[in-house]
């Protein structure tokens, strides 16, 4: 029998990895200032025009620490992520990411799940894959909550 093998993305974050799906990516874009919400919490950081489309823009270290000071540096890009929800709103939502993202083949081998407890609802999972530290996205929250704080929905 095959190994499973998942095809990924891994981003660099200002405190750890992203890690996502191959199929959730759309593009990769060197960071631009995003056009600010008029009332937003500090994780969401505007919007942008890519395609035909408005796509907020995110801090999610942010979202799923208070705490944390989002930075912009000249390495700093926009990761564009296919929400793959049902949302009629919110299609696309840009990340906040520290570099660019590199492909990662994923196997049961490569990945630990590191503690779960108390995760935000933004995130799926908290994992090592090759010794590096990363979260996963729970898509859906992470939709859900945009989309509240962008447009009141």
């Amino acid at each position: 029998m095959a190994e499973q093998e998942i095809r990924t993305i891994l981003a660099p974050l200002d405190d750890g990895h992203l890690l996502l799906p191959n199929s959730a990516v759309a593009e990769v874009l060197a960071y631009k200032q995003p056009e600010p919400f008029r009332k937003a919490p500090n994780w969401l950081l505007g919007e942008i025009a890519w395609h035909g489309w408005q796509v907020p823009i995110i801090c999610l270290e942010q979202l799923i620490n208070k705490k944390h000071r989002n930075s912009v540096t000249p390495k700093s890009r926009i990761l564009v992520i296919k929400t793959l929800g049902e949302s009629t709103q919110v299609n696309y939502i840009g990340l906040l990411i520290q570099g660019l993202p590199r492909l990662k083949t994923v196997t049961p081998k490569n990945l630990g799940e590191l503690a779960t407890d108390d995760l935000p609802d933004a995130l799926f999972s908290r994992v090592s894959i090759d010794d590096l530290e990363a979260v996963i996205p729970e898509l859906s929250e992470l939709t859900l909550a945009v989309e509240q704080a962008a447009y009141g929905s």
